[in-house]
């Protein structure tokens, strides 16, 4: 039995093992580019740090880059990503809402993904055309990261800031990408 067991009574000590930082993880890898196919509308995400002068190509044409959206009252209040951390010390998740009110989903008018840019690289979810545009996307590891483990961040909302720079990218099938950062 070793020191935590015996300062809980035999009893294995439930508390993280993993170190407090003082400093916020770096990003591993710039901001995503997005490719879309005009044709057959394949999705290419280039999220590393080689830089090529010319543009994927699919279907035996050059990919379109997909670039973020000019604001504009309507259309930002409909495409802008709300996002919420919740969780704990070891993990905790990002939820993701598209809209204030939320964002119209029907035939003509739908969010296809949401793409997080985290601290270690990003993640996809795609959505199921008339559901609510919201989505929740697990975090681990440095992408995981807090300041700290007191009661503030565990279930509760983080009130430190510690996901700043995580970016959150919508693509809408007619109004385009929208990009939103914390």
């Amino acid at each position: 039995m070793d020191s935590r067991d015996r300062s809980r009574g035999g009893e294995p000590d439930r508390r993280s093992m993993r170190p407090k930082k003082g400093t916020r993880p770096r990003f591993v890898s710039p901001e995503p580019i997005f490719y879309r196919c005009s044709r057959c509308g394949t999705l290419v995400i280039q999220a590393n740090n080689s830089v090529s002068l010319l543009p994927p190509r699919c279907c035996g044409v050059s990919m379109s880059q997909l670039v973020v959206a000019e604001d504009n009252a309507l259309s930002a209040a409909q495409h802008r990503p709300h996002l919420v951390v919740a969780g704990g010390f070891d993990a905790n998740v990002v939820h993701i809402t598209v809209g204030d009110p939320p964002h119209p989903m029907d035939a003509t008018h739908v969010l296809e993904w949401i793409y997080l840019h985290t601290f270690q690289g990003g993640q996809i979810k795609f959505i199921n055309g008339l559901t609510t545009p919201t989505v929740t996307f697990a975090l681990a590891d440095e992408d995981a990261y807090v300041f700290c483990d007191r009661p503030v961040c565990l279930g509760s909302r983080c009130k430190f800031n510690c996901k700043k720079g995580f970016t959150a990218y919508v693509y809408c099938n007619r109004d385009g990408l929208w990009k939103t950062t914390l």
